[in-house]
């Protein structure tokens, strides 16, 4: 029998048990306490290595809040942690520190060479002042631009094209963007699929380029001149393009100026039926990133002062021979404007941003005015000397050097282009090596990552809230005088170790690091860049081995907030093969530590706050031959350029297993009772009245195909189930067994489960075959009860309903949704026995008010719900609150528990 939409066991450890009988006591043994306020790292004295064996090794943590935390002024801590549980390992092994020392540091950083000048070096910052240094700012109506983000375009009409011939001028006024250039056209026109005109302005290469005339690649007359950055990018610039077929002149003005020109270019233009501004002519690529505004189509030749009047967008001369004008100031709703005599309006795709001016103040003010250019001296680099051999690392001389190059600067300050001076001279690096004095290697394996609660308003209990991780792998390291580091200084912190007497179900020969720890980016993860595939001979002397990967993304990048609020896939390959995936991953609408404070209820990247960080186990042992040399590979889903995803996290430690023979053939346990259970963890499923919620695992070398289970109150009557199924060695399976007597159910009454008979023979080892656990206070019901919600508003009632369900598996009430915000009653009349009512929410954010909108909408937050039980006088018998996420669970009797 599986368990049925309970999803708490998803928030616990892989391995975690509620209690076992075993035929000899338990060692315990006291690491961190509660006393230790700051000390995260100590040595410890664990049972000796001839004091085993161990059939587990339980790690129960334990944190509590208090005032007396050194880490922030709360009891517990405010925000969501990471913390490590980690064994630092002396290993005898002694080594030093290889120290390599440049021959000069220049403003931080050693390259191979420093090219540097002794003359004065400059800054030239750019900016254009508009008429009497006017400034226009937001607000202004009829003052906008038009803005291409690189996926935007224009498509003018073609008829309004159709008496073109030898004659065309073409003028606008552009800022290109930052990333400029690129390959891109700011317009281009064709005919019957070819080009007929078209304006780089620049190409990738910084190159203009302007092509009137002709039709097919190589027949197009074309004029071109290289451009300075501050022509096509960083301020406003007016260009105007001229054809005069006739007379075979091409020409390109900059401001007002001649700026480059060509003969002999006869090609005429006639037929045009595309025309595009922001694109290629297909407008499917070559898209213009940049402003523009007060474009300006003529089927004329404009001489040099109509062109120069062009700059004043008030001015439109010659406006018989006006194709079309765009001045993109009115509502930018639907068409573009033709402000022209003809009315060629012109239809946007995509989503051009029609741009007040003023928006981004200096390095946005409207276009025309003077344009400046103002120099200051370049800030000069300080070169620090390091040329005694004697003292390699101690500094010898600063110089102050001016760079090579001078800047050429947008008025806002910003780099567009740095300019090589011709004879620059050069200072060549050097490098002085020497070791530094021995050091014994300490090595740090991680046994357990927890992420702490938000706790600025967390009550954890006056004992504190315990998890229990099995740590049974990591035997080899806990044993005699051990060094542990655990936790952090916002929470206090009891840290015990439970040592259980057996033969484990296979010997740990050896654990060792794969690769190194740490926080890596993703995109150099997902490139190898980091964790890179390796290669490893195991060990000859071992039966198994597994590969276990402890992840966690973090971090707020691109769209989705990668890595910590967006699901990706991981995987590990051996030999070149995919043999282990999973998608890093938590549900966290169930956590056991609730009400927290902070987004506690949403799900994420393999972790959730107030809880242990997923370890994923890989067994390598039927891909593998031990004493032969493997390759492991660790890779990610690749990263999406296009959103700046790249620089999320992922927080990793991987780590080899090498194992002896698994001792039994058929050998079957109690992994863990999840319910009835007092244990903190199983509090979202607690207290009980229908069926147990128990976990068994597989530790023998023969899959599991039945076993018997015997289970019930002590002193009652036993109930018995038969599982059957499919468990390999080390698998587990979560059993919701039929409901047994729960006669006598009280607190701290004890719950059994026994196994037998697995595959109908005899276990080969049956101390693990018997687990107990106490029960919670069971929560008794009067026959006659309220349900009371308290909705909170803006729709949200639509998410919620409730149902009670009886111990046959019947619905015996419910409602389905709720009418309106508000408080509505629903009586409820229930017959003597057990139930389980659940109310759903789902969207996972329970009844709370929408507090993270406090800043951006703070009239949507709302109000805190509530959800009570109430008597049929009205008085509360239950107070069921409201920050319970996805949804809240009661199990419950009508009259005494039976």
């Amino acid at each position: 029998m599986k368990l049925r939409h309970l999803l708490l066991p998803a928030l616990l450890p892989a391995v975690l048990v509620s209690g076992l009988s075993r035929a000899t006591e338990s060692v315990n043994v006291e690491a961190f306490t509660f006393d230790s306020l700051s000390t995260r790292r100590a040595t410890f004295d664990l049972p000796p290595e001839d004091a085993g064996p161990w059939r587990r090794i339980l790690m129960h943590y334990t944190l509590q809040c208090d005032e007396r935390t050194p880490g922030d002024q709360y009891p517990c801590g405010e925000w969501d942690v990471n913390t490590y549980t980690r064994v630092w390992l002396h290993t005898g092994r002694m080594d030093s520190t290889l120290h390599r020392q440049p021959r000069f540091v220049a403003n931080g950083e050693s390259p191979d060479e420093l090219l540097y000048s002794e003359e004065p070096r400059w800054s030239i910052v750019e900016r254009r002042v508009p008429p009497g240094g006017r400034k226009v700012y937001p607000g202004r109506l009829m003052d906008r631009y038009l803005h291409f983000d690189g996926t935007d375009h224009l498509e003018l009409p073609a008829a309004a094209f159709a008496h073109l011939d030898s004659a065309l001028t073409i003028a606008f006024w552009c800022k290109g963007a930052p990333e400029q250039p690129v390959a891109n056209s700011i317009m281009e026109a064709g005919v019957r699929g070819g080009r007929m005109v078209n304006i780089h302005l620049p190409w990738s290469t910084g190159t203009v380029y302007w092509d009137a005339g002709g039709r097919l690649a190589g027949n197009t007359n074309r004029i071109a001149k290289q451009a300075e950055p501050g022509e096509f990018k960083g301020h406003w610039n007016h260009w105007a393009f001229v054809k005069d077929a006739r007379s075979g002149r091409m020409a390109i003005y900059l401001n007002g100026s001649l700026w480059h020109e060509a003969g002999n270019m006869v090609r005429s233009m006639e037929g045009i039926d595309r025309f595009i501004v922001g694109a290629n002519q297909n407008a499917n690529g070559g898209w213009y990133k940049g402003s523009i505004d007060a474009i300006r189509i003529y089927e004329a030749v404009l001489d040099d002062a109509e062109i120069s009047a062009l700059m004043s967008p008030a001015e439109l001369p010659r406006a018989e021979a006006l194709i079309a004008a765009y001045d993109f100031d009115d509502d930018p709703a639907g068409l573009i404007r033709d402000s022209g005599p003809r009315g060629n309006h012109a239809l946007p795709f995509g989503l051009p941003q029609h741009r007040p001016y003023g928006l981004f103040h200096d390095a946005d003010l409207a276009p025309g005015g003077e344009l400046r250019r103002d120099s200051i001296p370049a800030a000069k680099l300080s070169v620090t000397l390091f040329e005694n051999p004697n003292t390699p690392d101690a500094p010898t001389d600063t110089l102050h050097l001016w760079p090579a190059h001078d800047e050429l600067l947008d008025s806002r300050g910003r780099l567009l282009e740095r300019v090589a001076v011709e004879t620059p001279d050069t200072l060549h690096q050097s490098w002085h090596e020497w070791h530094g004095e021995p050091f014994e290697v300490v090595e740090s394996i991680e046994i357990g990552r927890f992420i702490t609660p938000y706790g600025k308003r967390l009550d954890l209990g006056a004992d504190g809230f315990t998890w229990t991780v099995d740590v049974t792998d990591y035997a080899p390291l806990l044993q005699g005088e051990v060094e542990l580091q655990a936790h952090n200084g916002y929470e206090l912190l009891d840290l015990r170790f439970e040592f259980i007497p057996g033969e484990p179900a296979r010997e740990v020969l050896a654990i060792e690091n794969l690769w190194p720890g740490g926080n890596f980016r993703y995109d150099h993860l997902a490139d190898n860049k980091e964790l890179a595939p390796l290669r490893l001979t195991l060990r000859e002397d071992a039966a198994g081995f597994a590969v276990r990967s402890r992840v966690s993304g973090h971090g707020h990048a691109g769209p989705r907030n990668c890595c910590e609020w967006d699901a990706k896939e991981h995987s590990i390959l051996v030999n070149g093969m995919p043999r282990f995936a999973w998608t890093l991953w938590r549900d966290c609408g169930f956590n056991p530590v609730h009400p927290q404070g902070g987004t506690w209820q949403f799900d994420r990247a393999g972790w959730c706050p107030g809880t242990f960080v997923h370890t994923e186990l890989s067994e390598l042992t039927p891909f593998v031959t031990p004493g032969e040399p493997i390759a492991l590979d660790y890779q990610v889903e690749p990263y999406d350029p296009d959103i700046a995803e790249a620089d999320g996290r992922f927080y990793i430690e991987q780590q080899l297993f090498s194992y002896g023979e698994i001792r039994a053939r058929r050998d079957v346990a109690v992994h863990r009772i999840l319910a009835p259970s007092d244990h903190d963890q199983q509090g979202r499923l607690n207290p009980i009245s229908t069926e147990p919620i128990v976990v068994i695992r597989n530790l023998g070398s023969e899959p599991l195909t039945s076993v018997e289970l015997r289970y019930g109150l002590e002193g009652g009557e036993r109930s018995r189930h038969t599982w059957r199924g499919e468990l390999p060695f080390g698998a587990a399976d979560t059993l919701v067994l039929p409901k047994p007597d729960w006669s006598g159910m009280a607190e701290g009454a004890v719950f059994q489960v026994e196994l037998k008979a697995p595959n109908g023979r005899r276990d080969q080892y049956r101390d693990d075959n018997l687990a107990t656990s106490r029960c919670a206070e069971p929560a008794i019901l009067p026959g006659t009860f309220t349900v009371s919600a308290e909705l909170p508003g803006f729709e949200r009632w639509l998410d919620n309903a409730w149902s009670i369900v009886s111990a046959a598996g019947d619905t015996v009430a419910s409602r389905q949704g709720y009418p309106a915000a508000g408080v509505t009653d629903d009586a409820v009349t229930l017959a003597p026995g057990a139930y389980m009512f659940t109310f759903l929410d789902r969207e996972e954010d329970g009844l709370i008010r929408h507090w993270w909108l406090r800043g951006s909408d703070p009239e949507s937050m709302g109000e805190n719900g509530r959800l009570r039980i109430l008597d049929t006088e009205g008085e509360e018998l239950l107070d069921l609150g409201h920050d319970f996420a996805e949804k809240r669970v009661l199990r419950f009797f009508v009259g005494d528990p039976r």
